[in-house]
């Protein structure tokens, strides 16, 4: 008998129901706990968000029509002429260093990018004119408390809800401590949730005493402090976010990820060991070449560095990480979802969708993302059961949208954003690092180190690399205890570093010719160039719409196999392009999550559920639902077709 399968790696652990807290140690709330009568009611608050029905009719009409081009084509080969259709199709804009936007304004806003499949949920519209049944107006609903809690109510605020209703009950303000803090002084928010836990407690016995439910009474907190603190803590980094998520087919939506786990606060660990803004687990960090090793200091001793800990070794990761689990599993919204919670649960959510709707077809144009909003509203206690999805995975996406609404309208200055070279010494030299600073300190004008002003070179070094664990220092030079020797790798791992734009150039000016491989972080760094997509990068966008409409077959199996084949041979035939060695790591990935037992046990699903005949795909009589097939036909699973696993599988992810 073979081993069982492994279960998709995830970024982050399970979410911990029993007792349950958040990243920042504050107990979840109320809200996370939503229940089937939550989900049946707010009928006034739904209500009120019905759009005309003649509007309805318009809406109606276009949906069939984009159903109607798109049916039929999801269990189709890759074609060699030509994609056309991908819904990610959103232009390649370069931007301009001189140029300020706001998030609002972008194309790539998931209000813009992704309102056919919303069907109106992020453009503030109902769906239909059933708001009893109406899920997602309740996913409206939920969107518009974190938008709230991230954007209005500020780290002093408790707002009190009537889950059956919608309506708020109270707005409570600590507003005795808001004014200690406000007085001056750093502002301890470990102290503000430990008085708002105290609240809460009141609070929930006050409206229980008034005769409110307990089950329905929501709690939530604000967060608008410190989604300020996260943003400009982003400041220098945020263009490079949006040009890579643009460079990667993602929504800005997928750029508040930083927000949503730790509000951009870069040396948190959780208690499972998730590291960085980003909270990755090690396995993860180590699976993109985010290494953690020592330097030698000059005069004995070693300093540490993490390369998690820079926002700029770090981003790539996470984000290749999204865009490889939106593939896996059909689209970016579930797929932002799974960084948290994992795809194998995101397939256990889409499983019980199908089975919660065993008349749909393809043909009715029914996406992942209408389960995934689904599972977060009237499916939540059915998904739940059976999978470890939880309350905290279940707001994740929520979170991070009420972050984006509560900052979209900021300007964004790219004049902020740090341009940088990232550099390694050159193999057989080590130069220490006062070398290297003294060489660059007199051509100060010519080198913008960034925004510490007044400091030492020293200090403005520091400053432009949080990864590496140096002491402060007392005066001009660089201490003693910092003066590390420099070289190509330490332990087998490559040494990187960050000098300022144009500081190899200086370096080898004055003589110093130390520096060998140098990568330049400027406004261009993430774009990507039409020119670079072949037709193979094409083939893989219509493989990911076509999964998006339950394409989860053998089929798509097979064609995913060929697609990453092909990716893997352009990137070895390209080394030096970015491009191609950040898609061949998606494909690996997504690849290897297909491999898991849990996307065989959904492929079983859609193909026994959906398919027109499922005699034909499945060579057996077709049946209501694949768990109550006879045991024999379960334990086949009808997955003999696919290809073994490989040797090497950690967690289903290669």
């Amino acid at each position: 008998m073979s081993a069982p399968d492994p279960q998709p790696f995830r970024p982050l652990p399970d979410p911990v129901d029993a007792d349950p807290v958040d990243a920042f140690g504050e107990p979840l709330q109320p809200e996370d706990d939503q229940s089937a009568e939550g989900a049946r009611g707010r009928r006034a608050f739904r209500e009120a968000a019905r759009v005309p029905l003649a509007a309805l009719g318009v809406m109606a009409a276009v949906a069939l029509v984009v159903v109607g081009l798109r049916g039929g084509e999801l269990h189709a080969e890759s074609q060699t002429g030509p994609e056309t259709g991908t819904e990610q199709a959103a232009p390649i804009v370069p931007f301009s260093p001189d140029d300020p936007y706001t998030f609002k304004g972008l194309d790539i806003h998931p209000d813009r990018l992704y309102g056919q499949y919303f069907a109106g949920a992020f453009a503030s519209l109902a769906a239909d004119a059933d708001a009893s049944q109406n899920h997602l107006a309740d996913f409206r609903w939920r969107l518009e408390m974190y938008r709230k809690a991230y954007g209005v109510d500020d780290n002093f605020t408790i707002r009190v809800l009537d889950d059956r209703t919608g309506k708020t009950l109270e707005v409570h303000q600590l507003r005795s401590l808001k004014d200690r803090f406000d007085g001056g002084g750093q502002v301890s928010w470990d102290e503000v949730n430990r008085e708002r836990r105290t609240a809460t407690r009141t609070l929930r016995d006050k409206w229980q005493a008034y005769g409110i439910p307990k089950k329905n009474i929501t709690v939530r907190w604000g967060y608008a402090d410190q989604t300020r603190e996260a943003r400009g803590r982003d400041a220098r980094y945020i263009t490079y976010e949006v040009n890579l998520a643009r460079r990667l087919g993602l929504s800005v939506l997928a750029t508040e990820i930083g927000t949503v786990e730790t509000f951009n606060q870069d040396q948190l660990v959780s208690s499972a060991g998730a590291r960085s803004r980003f909270q990755m687990m090690p396995d993860i960090l180590n699976m993109f070449d985010v290494e953690t090793y020592s330097l030698p200091v000059a005069s004995g001793g070693t300093v540490r560095v993490r390369e998690e800990l820079h926002p700029l070794l770090a981003m790539e990761p996470s984000l290749m990480l999204v865009r490889a689990y939106a593939n896996s599993v059909g689209h970016e919204l579930p797929g932002i979802s799974a960084y948290h919670t994992g795809p194998g649960n995101i397939f256990k959510l889409y499983r019980e969708f199908l089975r919660a709707h065993p008349g749909m077809r393809q043909a009715s144009g029914t996406h992942v993302s209408d389960a995934y909003m689904w599972g977060v509203t009237d499916g939540f206690e059915r998904v739940d059961a059976v999978s470890s999805f939880g309350n905290q995975s279940r707001v994740y996406v929520l979170k991070a949208y009420g972050s984006l609404r509560a900052t979209e309208d900021q300007l964004v200055n790219p004049v902020e954003t740090i341009h940088a070279e990232r550099v390694r010494v050159r193999p057989g030299a080590s130069p220490r690092l006062s070398q290297i600073l003294t060489a660059l300190e007199p051509h100060g004008r010519r080198l913008n180190w960034g925004p510490v002003e007044g400091a030492s070179v020293y200090e403005k070094f520091r400053d432009l690399n949080p990864h590496i664990d140096l002491p402060r220092g007392s005066g001009a030079g660089v201490p003693a205890s910092g003066d590390v020797r420099l070289s190509a790798s330490a332990g087998g791992e490559p040494v990187r570093f960050f000098l300022p734009d144009g500081a190899a150039a200086v370096l080898r000016a004055v003589g110093l010719d130390v520096i060998g491989d140098v990568e330049t972080f400027d406004e261009r760094t993430f774009l990507l160039e039409e020119s670079e997509r072949t037709q193979t990068d094409r083939d893989y966008d219509r493989l990911v719409a076509d999964t998006g409409q339950f394409g989860f077959t053998r089929s798509a199996q097979r064609r995913m196999d060929r697609i990453h084949d092909r990716l893997q041979e352009l990137a070895a035939e390209n080394p030096d392009s970015r491009y191609r060695q950040t898609q061949a790591k998606i494909a690996r990935i997504h690849r290897s999550v297909w491999r898991t037992r849990n996307f065989r046990d959904l492929v079983a699903t859609t193909e026994t559920l959906l398919s027109l005949d499922p005699r034909v795909n499945m060579g057996r009589q077709p049946v209501a639902d694949a768990e109550a097939a006879p045991p024999a036909l379960r334990r086949r699973d009808s997955m003999e077709a696919l290809p073994p696993l490989p040797p090497r599988v950690e967690d289903g992810i290669q």
